[in-house]
């Protein structure tokens, strides 16, 4: 490694970090940590080089740059992604490490920005957002406006992607990586000019994800501000739960296997109260069907399609006519009797009408028949008869 130029070790450092980041391991563990801060020490290495070379000057065009020399711009770009991956510190892994190393990776974020700038690289919009940025300011935007820059920037990156994997094709070779990042040195046959721009587009691209990244490193300082603070040295609370394990408390060993869905594999037997056959009496604990049986769903199907394709309310089935004739077939409504003129009944009619009479109505009868045979006066025996 120490015979190597700053090309060779720029090249092997990005080929490294493509590998890396199209690894599989997950991030938090210990073989993925230690190839990271290996590559985070190699990567520092070269930036002490491109430093101590005096390779970028604030008063330099971007015309009047190597060529060979722009490629050195990634290396902020590709330290502030690298911290903002890592969590291990003094040899252990914690998400409390994390807030260090992004305030780190912020600080190479702004590098980078402000390098590219200075060479007349960034938008106006995105000179306006850097200062934003650097005062602690919060990007508000519409989300009209938003959307439209999320669109205009995904076309523009598929179109920068686009060039460096043309690019790679044209160039070919075992060291490249598929995306133009590395081997760009190695440009023989091609046209200067091509393989310039394509330095340019590189850069352009890491802009567009620096800004992305900003965001990302915003959002997650601010969750891992609010998040709780355990003591992880606090030797009761440790003295506590060796004493649980030790014991074998079962509650704790319930709650750490109980799935969080509410899941279970065991077969419940309480009694039906409604008479009803149990689970148990279908299928015993070891799954085997005792007996055949049909899964149905009753009403409750229907009742649902009533619910979704329903009106939202409960709508009339039946006329008011044919109600009225529902509750008189049911005998809960007295029909009413045709009324029948006097007149026209029979002497047979009138003749059961009085047999039905009761007997005060006799009496009255009786009585107005005496007084017929006795008119007033006939009994005075002094003759004064008028």
């Amino acid at each position: 490694m120490d015979q190597l130029t700053v090309t060779e070790r720029y090249k092997r450092a990005v080929a490294e970090y493509e590998s890396l980041s199209a690894s599989s391991q997950r991030q938090d563990s210990m073989q993925f940590q230690t190839k990271l801060v290996k590559l985070i020490s190699e990567f520092q290495l070269l930036l002490r080089l491109v430093e101590s070379l005096s390779l970028f000057s604030e008063n330099e065009l971007i015309a009047e740059l190597s060529t060979s020399y722009i490629q050195y711009f990634n290396i902020w770009y590709y330290l502030c992604s690298l911290f903002t991956k890592l969590l291990i510190k003094d040899g252990e892994i914690a998400v409390a490490n994390k807030v260090d190393h992004l305030a780190q990776a912020r600080t190479y974020l702004f590098d980078f920005l402000t390098n590219v700038a200075n060479y007349e690289q960034l938008t106006k919009d995105q000179t306006t957002q850097l200062d934003m940025l650097k005062r602690g300011e919060e990007i508000v935007q519409s989300p009209q406006l938003k959307r439209s820059e999320k669109i205009e920037k995904f076309k523009k990156e598929r179109e920068l992607k686009a060039k460096l994997d043309t690019f790679a094709s044209l160039k070919g070779g075992d060291d490249d990586n598929g995306d133009g990042s590395s081997g760009f040195d190695d440009y023989k046959g091609i046209d200067e000019e091509i393989v310039r721009q394509m330095y340019l587009d590189q850069l352009q691209l890491h802009i567009l994800n620096a800004f992305d990244m900003a965001e990302s490193i915003a959002m997650e300082l601010q969750v891992l501000a609010h998040r709780p603070v355990y003591s992880q040295n606090d030797e009761l609370a440790r003295a506590r739960a060796r004493a649980a394990e030790a014991n074998g408390d079962e509650r704790m060993k319930q709650k750490k296997g109980q799935d969080p869905t509410g899941f279970t594999t065991r077969v419940e037997s309480v009694p039906n109260p409604n008479g009803k056959k149990n689970i148990s009496d279908l299928i015993n604990r070891q799954g085997k069907i005792l007996q055949p049986f049909t899964i149905t769903g009753g009403n409750k199907r229907e009742a649902l399609k009533s619910r979704v394709f329903g009106t939202g309310q409960v709508l009339p089935s039946m006329s008011v006519d044919e109600y009225l004739e529902y509750e008189l077939a049911n005998g809960k409504m007295m029909k009413e009797e045709p009324k029948i003129k006097k007149s026209a009944l029979s002497d047979d009619d009138e003749d059961e009408d009085d047999s039905g009479d009761d007997e005060a109505q006799l009496e009255k009868r009786k009585w107005d028949d005496w007084k017929d045979d006795n008119p007033k006066g006939s009994g005075n025996t002094m003759g004064n008869i008028g």
